[in-house]
């Protein structure tokens, strides 16, 4: 019964709004650029202060992209082309800063200061040469970064959770870490949830939100030299007072799945369709496929994720694949990276023999489409 809805629910997404004669492949994986697992040793330390760090999947492999990952996700998508010669392009929803640690201890954790990412990458020798790797994925037209917001967490919870009686926290800031592992000793579990960037339960977070926003899309310009036509918010939590600040950093195409935030920390979720239009002429999209590994690699995703496609295409609707930057990180197991990878190629492969004219094209790409398409 369950799977009867989920397919009732996928066709129902898809049978709404714009359609395209296109077959076209957007794959959009979340998360880059943000601070996560530091490294394997930090890893360890959290086992060895008994914080479950194995039992959360996000947690245990996503970290920093190194060299090597962005090298061997690039050489997989090299090895196919659509039959006009484009390469698969993986649309990178990247934050564009992270917490400085050192300055914000030398604060007493009383006030919150960032880093580009740009300057996060050369902390490391693993991802010294990052930035330079991001511009040559860009020039190959395989890879090409989007907005998902200034830093991945929300500021204001992230400094409430370092000041408070969570070890687990304290350990994390100690090591540089940011993670979701809940811990059993703090009195306030609220604190530990500051992933969604874009949340918010008060008038003064609603505010700085927007503040956040705008700051992040002005630093995404300055870093990549263009600005983000598309944006994606942290988990689709998101209110519609964002829209008009997206619209004037030049956004044009938003996630169309939402979870609207309300003064009382409970939120309603709104579908918005294919092509909808809001006030500020933006439009909605919606990512109908799921690929993602590393949350179970005994699952069959591959197959899942081709029947997804099957579903959006009967609809006359781009195939959107919704992916995570954790699938391709080997920093902390490299076995996670090399298996997503595997099964990425396979995907690749089959789409390409069951519908050999399909198009692989980005969700900025895409973005232009549909203005140019829809009255």
């Amino acid at each position: 019964m369950f799977f009867l809805k989920q397919k009732l629910a996928k066709n129902y997404v898809n049978s709404r709004g714009w359609r395209t004669n296109q077959k076209y492949i957007v794959i959009e994986s979340d998360d880059w650029g943000a601070i996560r697992m530091p490294s394997l040793e930090v890893y360890n330390t959290f086992l060895d202060n008994k914080v479950p760090v194995n039992e959360s999947p996000i947690d245990k492999l996503d970290s920093l992209e190194s060299s090597d990952d962005l090298k061997a996700l690039y050489y997989s998508l090299g090895k196919f082309t659509d039959n006009k010669g484009n390469h698969p392009i993986l649309t990178a929803f990247h934050v564009v800063a992270n917490p400085d640690f050192e300055k914000i201890e030398a604060s007493n954790r009383k006030d919150y200061h960032f880093e580009t990412i740009f300057e996060t990458y050369k902390r490391c020798k693993a991802t010294e040469n990052v930035s330079k790797l991001i511009f040559e994925g860009i020039e190959k037209g395989i890879y090409l970064p989007q907005s998902h917001g200034r830093e991945h967490i929300h500021v204001k919870r992230w400094m409430e959770a370092i000041i408070s009686d969570s070890e687990k926290e304290h350990l994390a800031f100690k090591n540089k870490a940011i993670i979701s592992t809940p811990s059993k000793k703090c009195n306030n579990p609220y604190l530990e949830n500051y992933f969604a960037g874009q949340d918010y339960s008060d008038e003064s977070e609603y505010k700085e939100i927007e503040k956040n926003i705008e700051e992040g899309l002005n630093i995404f310009e300055d870093l990549f030299g263009f600005k983000s036509l598309t944006f994606t918010p942290q988990g689709g939590f998101w209110g519609d007072h964002i829209l008009k600040v997206l619209s004037k950093n030049g956004v044009l195409l938003a996630c169309g799945q939402q979870a609207a935030p309300d003064f009382n920390k409970s939120h309603k979720v709104v579908n918005k369709f294919w092509g909808q239009k809001n006030d500020f002429g933006q439009f909605y999209y919606r990512r109908n496929v799921l690929f993602d590994p590393f949350y179970n690699q005994d699952l069959d995703w591959v197959n899942k994720a081709l029947k997804d496609i099957e579903i959006a295409f009967f609809w006359n609707k781009p195939a959107v694949i919704s992916t995570h930057r954790a699938n391709f990180t080997g920093s902390i197991f490299e076995e996670n990276r090399i298996k997503s990878l595997v099964k990425l190629e396979l995907l690749l492969s089959l789409l390409l023999k069951k519908w050999p004219d399909v198009q692989f094209i980005s969700s900025q790409r895409l973005a232009e489409i549909m203005k140019n398409t829809i009255k």
